[in-house]
């Protein structure tokens, strides 16, 4: 039923300096760009940087979204060097998938994945 992540939504303080910041770390391509709102593309993944407010302040909210990679711990060095900290630490899971949580420079988090070989 799940095919991937469609699109992602990320509250933050400033949507430019968030989608500078993603751009560096991915090469993003910006899609739509308004005062209050960009969007980016990430393969066929759509990123969007909203402004934070009341109902939707950024840093961890329940849910985290799991980007696949080919290199995890290229990814998480990559996060690291733009402002990013781990969240939670490196596991391999009984599936073979190796997966971590980082955190952004604004405090919300990514999840990366990759595919362990046996």
């Amino acid at each position: 039923m799940l095919k991937g992540i469609h699109e992602v939504t990320y509250f933050v303080p400033d949507v430019h300096a968030a989608f500078q910041w993603l751009h560096s770390l991915t090469g993003a391509e910006l899609l739509l760009q308004r005062p209050d709102l960009i969007q980016a593309r990430i393969g066929p993944s759509l990123v969007t940087f909203h402004p934070e407010d009341e109902k939707a302040p950024p840093g961890p909210g329940g849910q985290v979204a799991y980007w696949r990679v080919d290199d995890l711990e290229s990814a998480l060095a990559a996060f690291e060097e733009r402002g990013g900290h781990r969240y939670r630490r490196l596991i391999v899971g009984p599936d073979g998938m190796a997966v971590a949580q980082l955190q952004d420079p604004w405090g919300n988090v990514w999840g990366l994945i990759q595919a362990v070989q046996t």
